[in-house]
């Protein structure tokens, strides 16, 4: 009976902290979204890139395209890889609308083919943290 009447003001206790602690509240960001059109456009030494791009909690995010390579073509096949990236940095704003996003995708010290294909993954980044990818998409060149 004695251990019982140290227990009800310790129980009384803790369960007063525990509600003083509830009221928190807590609210999830929109998923973020990014992609790509297919269709990259020759400029001889640049290919056009664009696509859409939406996020939200306000500032900026990076577009930036990861693991991209196109079939080197010549007269009667097809060679080894060229690895394509993009030429500078490409902001979206994070305002919760779609935004339309823009690139020039290069070939560092390679001859870019005019008619051509591969695979490329597009990433949507705050800080450190990536927000949205496309996954591995199917691109081709057009003129």
């Amino acid at each position: 009976m004695f251990g019982h009447r140290l227990i009800a003001p310790l129980l009384f206790t803790t369960a007063a902290t525990c509600l003083a602690l509830v009221p928190v509240t807590a609210s999830a960001q929109a998923p973020a979204s990014i992609s790509v059109d297919s269709a990259l456009t020759y400029n001889v030494t640049t290919l056009a890139i664009d696509g859409t791009a939406t996020c939200t909690g306000g500032g900026t995010a990076g577009v930036t395209v990861v693991n991209a390579s196109l079939a080197q073509m010549f007269q009667g096949g097809v060679g080894g890889p060229i690895a394509i990236q993009l030429n500078g940095p490409v902001m979206v704003n994070c305002d919760g609308t779609q935004q339309s996003w823009t690139g020039q995708l290069v070939a560092p010290g390679r001859a870019l083919p005019n008619d051509s294909g591969g695979t490329l993954t597009v990433t949507l980044a705050q800080g450190s943290s990536t927000i949205a990818t496309t996954g591995p998409q199917p691109v081709h060149i057009t003129t």
